[in-house]
């Protein structure tokens, strides 16, 4: 019967791509391991401490991943991205096939099943070994964009969306108060009940100053349908992270540039 084990020295530099490099697991520390035999393969499951995946860094999760070895080291050996999923994780370097769920330690009655998957895993990347070899460029640059979930692009899309959504609902608020003007006086009016003199913005300068609200929402739905489309895949992150620096300097330039206008224009307000 396998037993638990105090992990080696060193033990996780012995892999050459893991899944908890493949994750961005950080702060990885290995608990202990059991090992064993199953249908022929050998096997290691790994207690893994790791930093939590979440924006907030608390204490200390653990995951237990399961390693399946492979009959030979190979460079061919491959699995496509999306066997990576949010319950199950899966995935297969130059040596091993490894399985996990993030932030889940199954119970042993239940780890069969886990070795199982493993193992089918192992099988199907050796009756696929060196497919690779014979595939076109457009084969090749399709699978080079398969999508393999993350935690760091659900995260982005959480950091990056939220303010985005917040400041466009501001904008689009001055937007339907500045078409109520526009309906009412045929002018964008910026006035206050104690202050005399204020703004009336006619012609292009009206024009100017809504399309300097609605030009930021226009990256924000671009922003959307790169996360719609692109999350998982590679250079999400670059992708997105550029639309947000966008969308930040546009802010800024756009706020200037209605203070400008608002500027430019004074006259005594009335009425209205």
């Amino acid at each position: 019967m396998a037993v638990k084990e105090k992990p080696p020295r060193g033990l996780l530099d012995n892999f050459s791509a893991p899944l908890w490099e493949r994750l961005g697991l950080t702060g990885t520390r290995p608990q202990w391991i059991v090992k064993g035999q199953h249908r022929g393969y050998d096997w290691m499951a790994i207690e893994l401490d790791h930093q939590p995946t979440g924006m907030v860094q608390s204490t200390y999760v653990t995951t237990t991943v399961f390693v399946v070895w492979l009959p030979r080291q190979s460079d061919d050996w491959y699995l496509p991205g999306s066997h990576i999923t949010p319950d199950k994780q899966v995935c297969v370097d130059d040596t091993c096939v490894y399985a996990a769920a993030l932030g889940q330690q199954p119970r042993v009655r239940t780890w069969i099943q886990w070795l199982d998957l493993a193992v089918d895993t192992a099988e199907e990347v050796i009756s696929t070994e060196g497919m690779r070899r014979d595939e076109s460029p457009e084969q090749k640059a399709e699978r080079a964009d398969d999508a393999s979930w993350n935690t760091l692009d659900a995260n982005l899309v959480l950091f990056c969306l939220v303010p985005m959504a917040v400041f466009s609902f501001l904008n689009a608020m001055m937007l339907w108060e500045a078409y109520g003007d526009w309906q009412r006086h045929g002018a964008v009016i910026r006035c206050h009940p104690t202050v005399p003199i204020g703004t009336y913005l006619q012609g292009w300068k009206a024009v100017a100053y809504t399309a300097s609200l609605a030009a930021p929402m226009l990256i924000v739905l671009k922003a959307v349908y790169t996360s719609v489309t692109r999350i998982y895949r590679p250079d999400f992150f670059v992708d997105l992270f550029l639309e947000g620096l966008v969308w930040v300097g546009a802010m800024y330039a756009m706020h200037h540039a209605r203070e400008a206008l608002v500027a430019s224009v004074s006259q005594a307000c009335k009425a209205y």
